[in-house]
């Protein structure tokens, strides 16, 4: 009798397993690339739109739907949610909606085999989970584990139409979080699906990937540069200090990538026997607005002078690959209002006085055009010493400047943070520019770990070995 009950069980699971799967066909898709309006970025996100167009041929199939975020003039759509009620009212017969990234990589047949496996009148979310395993500064020292997962933007995460509509009525009717600060948005929107009436925990999902393989669906694509790397002569590097920590991250500053940095700033309140060729700047204990201005003044006028392209700012506990930023930075035109880093969104809820700024700790680049107009013009002049200088200088500004539709560029490849603040499979999809913070770990080891082998390939500059 116990064996005539346990193979009805399993006819039973297998009626549900192949009940709740379907058939999925393109035409049942909305793809969503959160790109941007930046040239390079536009060019990218028209590319792989032109791709699933052309696999969609070859399949004989009718092409997905495919939105370019950047092309809704919707603002702040890299945070998620402020697409949804559009993307819901726009296409009322979608099953399933993809979203993913400009240099998301998706193979359409593997995709749709993937989305056939599971049932589109259900809640469901899927892709390639991410957890943390502590708490930690990007996610607001959340106290989440590896039980709350989110997924990887970078690599696409699926999500029914069913549940994509219940989700934007709940921000119809103002239930969505607003936040003062956005930083990671897909841990943000993972904290939203799960906290909403539905309370949807993201599947993972093998076949979406975070590095490529065979079998993959999707998976990021590495950064290339668009042609062979710059000069170091091009670029300026400006390393904000203060005179308590001469003695302990200048050095650190000199021994690691500044020695292929060939054109170098410090600036600080004073110039002592650590640090006796800073420029020096006013300081404050915090905002640090003022500081930053007065070396946007001097930089400015060093680049006009020896005709650099790039102003690079960096706190003194930032570490870099200078020969991946040179790489990077192929893709922009320096003859352009250009300005890089890692975005964060402050109140971007707010249509009437919500932002976008690059974070400083990241790094902070920004075109020699950009630099002479944001302090040829009184619009970026610090409301106070104490003004937090990220979120003015490289926020607040730009939108009084009309920069590029207000969007400074962001890159993935910038992070505010230390190493073990991020997930291992989400580093694993990149190759890092920058970190940043010294607290509890060596520096040098970071960089050696992370940068030295990309920054080999450049040669040193003798005026910048330690004193």
């Amino acid at each position: 009798m116990r064996s005539l009950i346990n193979i009805a069980c399993f006819i039973c699971v297998l009626f549900t397993v192949s009940t709740n799967a379907d058939m999925t066909e393109s035409k049942d898709v909305v793809v969503v690339v959160l790109s941007q309006k930046e040239g390079y970025h536009a060019a990218h996100a028209d590319y792989l739109r032109k791709s699933i167009y052309e696999q969609a041929n070859t399949l004989e199939k009718v092409a997905p739907e495919i939105v370019l975020s950047h092309e809704l003039l919707i603002k702040d759509s890299w945070t998620i949610t402020s697409l949804l009620i559009h993307l819901s009212s726009a296409f009322p017969n979608a099953r399933w909606f993809f979203f993913c990234l400009e240099n998301t990589v998706i193979r359409l047949e593997k995709l749709l085999d993937v989305l056939g496996r599971f049932s589109a009148s259900l809640d469901i979310w899927i892709g390639h989970a991410l957890y943390d395993h502590e708490p930690t500064i990007i996610h607001h020292f959340e106290k989440h584990t590896k039980k709350f997962k989110y997924p990887n933007i970078a690599s696409g995460f699926a999500m029914t139409s069913k549940l994509l509509k219940s989700l934007s009525e709940e921000i119809s009717k103002g239930r969505a979080p607003k936040p003062d600060f956005s930083i990671d948005s897909s841990y943000e929107f993972a904290s939203f699906v799960l906290k909403s009436a539905n309370a949807v925990r993201l599947t993972h999902v093998s076949k979406i990937c975070v590095v490529s393989g065979s079998d993959c669906a999707t998976y990021p694509r590495f950064f290339h540069p668009c042609s062979s790397s710059i000069s170091p002569e091009n670029v300026y590097f400006a390393v904000k200090t203060c005179s308590k920590f001469h003695k302990d991250r200048i050095p650190v500053i000199k021994q690691t990538w500044a020695k292929h940095a060939k054109n170098i700033g410090y600036f600080s309140d004073t110039a002592d026997k650590y640090l006796r060729n800073a420029y020096v700047v006013p300081n404050t204990t915090e905002g640090h607005c003022a500081k930053t201005y007065a070396i946007l003044q001097i930089t400015s006028d060093i680049m006009k002078r020896d005709n650099l392209d790039w102003l690079v700012i960096s706190d003194d506990d930032t570490i870099f690959s200078v020969a991946r930023l040179l790489r990077l930075l192929t893709c922009y035109n320096p003859d352009n209002s250009v300005a890089i880093g890692e975005r964060y969104g402050f109140r971007t809820w707010d249509n009437n006085h919500g932002y976008n700024y690059l974070t400083g700790g990241a790094g902070v680049v920004l075109s020699a055009p950009l630099v002479h107009r944001m302090v040829e013009t009184v619009i970026c002049v610090c409301p106070s010493d104490i003004t937090p200088d990220d979120m003015h200088l490289f926020g607040a500004c730009f939108l009084r400047l009309g920069y590029i539709h207000s969007q400074p560029v962001h890159s993935p490849l910038f992070h505010q943070a230390r190493p073990m603040d991020y997930a291992t499979a989400y580093l694993a999809s990149q190759e890092p520019v920058s970190f940043h913070k010294f607290w509890m770990i060596d520096p040098k080891v970071v960089y050696d770990e992370w940068f030295a082998e990309a920054d080999s390939i450049l040669s040193e500059s003798p005026r910048h070995t330690e004193l």
